[in-house]
């Protein structure tokens, strides 16, 4: 992926992808000396859903972060096709909102006419699509939505893998799954259970770091083992067990 015209990346996300986007860009330039665009639109907690009413009616409803250089800028009410329009996107990541990533039936029809929608929209007619598998609740988590897996993570964890596998998988319309969902929780064996801030949203910097990682991995051809770049707050001791946490999820997603 990693082509001359450089790497440009849009997720269509919520808190979720911020987390994992957060040091994507100063991971990327361990790689590459190529342009690196990442964007991200923001709405807290959004949905799938949510995403497709904002698209169908093209509703400046985002707070759309964009960094070329290092440093996330923000620009308020922006639509999903206003980001789309703006480059030529190399890949386009879509995810489903914590609560109802386990829930596969509330993917649908959303998903599909969101996939439609980005697609007839986007200006590179290469551009591929990444579904971005997102991680269970911290086992303590005081979540509104945790009750729907009866408040265990595992049974959340097992259930966000198989929404991708019937609600995801099955379309065929997904070039990349990023399973950070699966790196945070087998970095979850090495680090206990402790890589959220709040329960849900991961920490900084480690969970952060681990699932950035795994965007990594997932989207392109880079040695991600020979990762160099740590946020202040990692120490080089632990990036042993943060690389095989990310390579196991690399290696089997689901």
């Amino acid at each position: 992926m990693a082509k001359t015209q450089g790497i440009k990346i849009l997720a269509i996300g919520n808190s979720f992808s911020m987390d994992a986007m957060e040091y994507l860009y100063q991971m990327f330039r361990d790689f590459t000396d190529e342009p690196v665009v990442l964007g991200d639109l923001y709405i807290p907690g959004c949905s799938l859903e949510t995403h497709w009413r904002n698209a169908e009616g093209n509703l400046p409803n985002y707070e759309y972060y964009k960094n070329i250089d290092g440093n996330w800028d923000m620009r308020p009410n922006v639509s999903i096709l206003d980001a789309i329009l703006q480059e030529d996107w190399d890949i386009i990541t879509m995810q489903q909102n914590s609560g109802r990533s386990g829930l596969p039936e509330t993917y649908q029809p959303y998903l599909s006419n969101l996939i439609d929608y980005v697609l007839k929209n986007a200006t590179n007619p290469n551009v591929k699509l990444a579904w971005h598998m997102t991680w269970a609740y911290q086992s303590d988590s005081a979540h509104h939505d945790f009750p729907n897996y009866h408040n265990n993570q595992l049974e959340m964890y097992q259930k966000i893998k198989e929404a991708v596998r019937t609600a995801v998988l099955t379309l065929n319309r997904f070039s990349y799954i990023i399973p950070a969902g699966a790196a945070i929780q087998n970095a979850r064996a090495f680090f206990g259970d402790t890589l959220t801030r709040d329960g849900y949203h991961l920490s900084i910097p480690l969970g952060r770091y681990i699932a950035g990682l795994s965007w990594v991995a997932a989207l392109t051809g880079f040695d991600y083992a020979k990762i160099r770049y740590l946020p202040e707050g990692i120490d080089r001791s632990q990036l042993p067990l943060i690389i095989e946490a990310v390579k196991k999820a690399a290696e089997q997603p689901l």
